[in-house]
């Protein structure tokens, strides 16, 4: 990892991580506010991954084509959510889970078979959003304040993972 991805890796996780604590601290937000927080979230990280990608001319063809794929994929994702399409719960609980899925999984993908330093953590940090992703996919009675919670938490782990990655890549470049 160089510096510019290091530095990505902790901006992002520093606004992923003050975005999840705001989603604890303001547990009665709207609809329409959830929507917006989590897709800013979503298109930043978005962005960042493509940036990251673009980028780092050490990393593989195929996982960096992958990378900005999936980096695309999640800044539209994000762009819906901000977007308010998800004029229900059910359809903004969908749309952040596939983001949060996506997301996951370009992480898992791209950092397998990559010894850089944090890569433990980007692999924790992937598990943990496609877990998050999963879980709120199947659990089809979802409330705003469950899906909320499962949300800040989810954003505070990725944050804190992201800016342990952002600092040792930081460390190693």
């Amino acid at each position: 990892m160089d510096r510019k991805s290091g530095w990505l890796s902790l901006v992002g996780g520093v606004f992923a991580l003050v975005l999840g604590i705001v989603a604890f601290a303001w547990p009665s937000a709207s609809l329409r506010v959830i929507g917006f927080l989590f897709g800013l979230n979503l298109l930043l990280m978005g962005v960042v991954r493509i940036v990251q990608f673009v980028l780092t001319p050490e990393s593989p063809v195929a996982g960096r084509v992958l990378g900005v794929i999936f980096g695309v994929l999640v800044a539209l994702v994000g762009i819906v959510c901000m977007r308010n399409v998800a004029g229900s719960l059910g359809l903004l609980l969908v749309i952040v889970s596939v983001g949060w899925l996506l997301d996951g999984l370009a992480e898992i993908f791209t950092t397998i078979g990559d010894r850089g330093s944090g890569s433990g953590w980007r692999i924790a940090t992937g598990l943990f959003a496609v877990l998050a992703a999963t879980a709120v996919l199947v659990w089809p009675g979802l409330g705003l304040a469950t899906f909320l919670l499962i949300g800040a938490t989810t954003l505070c782990f990725v944050g804190i993972g992201g800016i342990v990655v952002g600092i040792s890549g930081l460390r190693h470049a």
